[in-house]
This record gives C-alpha cells, sequence and structure tokens, in this order.
C-alpha cells in the first residue's frame, strides 16, 4: 500500500466510514487531471477544421449522445439555449453538424454530428488515445491494471453524480 503524507495545514484528515477525503489525495488527483487535460489539448492541436475548445466540446457531447435537442446539448455545456444555438450556428456552417426535426414532434430541433463531424470526432479520438497509449507504455501492467481498476470506480462514481440529458422528443426542451 502506498503511503500517505499527513494533510497540509488546514487540511482535513480522512473520516473513515464519512466518505471525506484527506486533501492530499484530492491534490494529487487534481494534478493528475490537470496533466491529463495538458496531455488531450496537445492532441487536439492541428484537427482540421480548425474549432475552439468549446466547439470541440460540443462535438464531444453529440458524439457521445448521438442526438441532442437545443435544451440537452445547453444541459450538457453548462450553457444556456441562445448561446448553445449561435454556438451550433457556427458548427452548421462548417459542416461538423446537422440539424433535423424530431421524429416524434416536427416542431422540435434536433442536433447531431455530420459525416465531418464524425470523420473530425474519429480523429480526435485516435489522436488522445495515441497520447494515453504513450503515458500507459511507460507503467508496469500491474500499474496499468491498478489504474485501470481506480479509473473504472472513479468514472462510475462521477457518473452518478452527473445529471443526463433532456431527452430527443421531450416538450420540456
Amino acid at each position: 500500500m502506498s503511503q500517505r503524507r499527513p494533510p497540509p495545514p488546514g487540511g482535513e484528515p480522512a473520516d473513515e466510514g464519512t466518505g471525506a477525503v484527506p486533501d492530499d489525495v484530492a491534490a494529487s488527483v487534481e494534478r493528475v487531471l490537470s496533466t491529463t487535460a495538458l496531455l488531450w489539448n496537445r492532441a487536439d492541436q492541428g484537427l482540421e477544421p480548425a474549432i475552439s475548445p468549446i466547439q470541440l466540446r460540443t462535438v464531444e457531447v453529440l458524439a457521445r449522445f448521438g442526438r441532442l435537442n437545443l435544451g440537452g446539448l445547453a444541459d450538457q455545456l453548462g450553457a444556456i439555449p441562445s448561446s448553445t444555438s449561435r454556438l451550433c450556428d457556427r458548427l452548421e456552417a462548417a459542416g461538423l453538424i446537422v440539424r433535423e426535426t424530431a421524429r416524434a414532434d416536427r416542431r422540435e430541433i434536433v442536433l447531431r454530428l455530420s459525416d465531418q463531424g464524425e470523420r473530425l470526432y474519429a480523429e480526435l479520438v485516435r489522436r488522445r488515445r495515441a497520447a494515453v497509449r504513450e503515458v500507459l507504455a511507460r507503467m508496469s501492467p500491474a500499474s496499468r491494471g491498478r489504474l485501470l481498476d481506480a479509473l473504472t470506480e472513479f468514472g462510475q462514481a462521477g457518473e452518478r453524480r452527473a445529471p443526463g440529458p433532456r431527452v430527443v422528443g421531450s416538450r420540456t426542451a
């Protein structure tokens, strides 16, 4: 087992049974996530067409959910619908997304990636996985196994707290 350093001044020690997390653990995870964000950003550089980080995030959300209405996309981005609509205007003009009428309600507009958007996303995934493979190759197989277990649990814990998108076809979106 790894040894933990004592909490920094003013830091909270772990309180077994309550789910409290020591500051050093949170700080270590924060450092790793920051390093991962930098790794991601390097992989994102030079994508064609060149798009802004929020546009890239929009492509990622649509790739994950397939089809979303504007309200659902705005929820996922943490943005207001009017800003999301303007963002989608730019992505549509770039040929990366398509707006369609919903099958269940022709008054509702749904968004999805275009073929070009799908290709951009596939290239993004390819680059990011290559960057991650480079880092993983420097780790022992045992460490990779422990990392996979920990990341799986971390992801599941995060997903339990994350709100889902509005369902396509809902009248509230």
